[in-house]
């Protein structure tokens, strides 16, 4: 049964915030298993180790690599800043949204 799961940063220290599940808790008839990782908001970017021991066997045990990158801060740019009133449209672009997030656009005077 493969159920004990570890996380350690590079110093081996223990991290809160990375939450793993290994579905039903348990390997399959072939020894195989699936799960999840989530990360909080507070886990710093850095890499992470993850092992994964069965419990009726200690010895048995195997550990894999998770890499956490800063998220990412969103921007919008608008080129050019400024414009005749009936002059050419502009273009605005944005980065650091998520994948294939949808996202809406309103304007307001200042």
């Amino acid at each position: 049964m493969a159920d004990q799961v570890t996380v350690t940063d590079v110093a081996l220290n223990a991290v809160q915030g990375i939450t793993v599940s290994i579905d039903n808790g348990k390997t399959s008839a072939d020894g195989r298993f699936t799960g999840t990782v989530a990360v909080a908001e507070s886990v710093a970017p850095g890499t992470y180790t993850i092992t994964v021991t069965e419990t009726a066997n200690s010895a048995v045990k195997a550990s894999a690599t998770l890499t956490v990158t800063a998220k990412p801060t969103p921007s919008v740019t608008v080129v050019p800043a400024s414009v005749v009133q009936g002059g050419l449209a502009v273009t605005l672009a944005g980065t650091g949204f998520h994948a294939s997030a949808d996202v809406a656009a309103n304007s307001a005077s200042s």
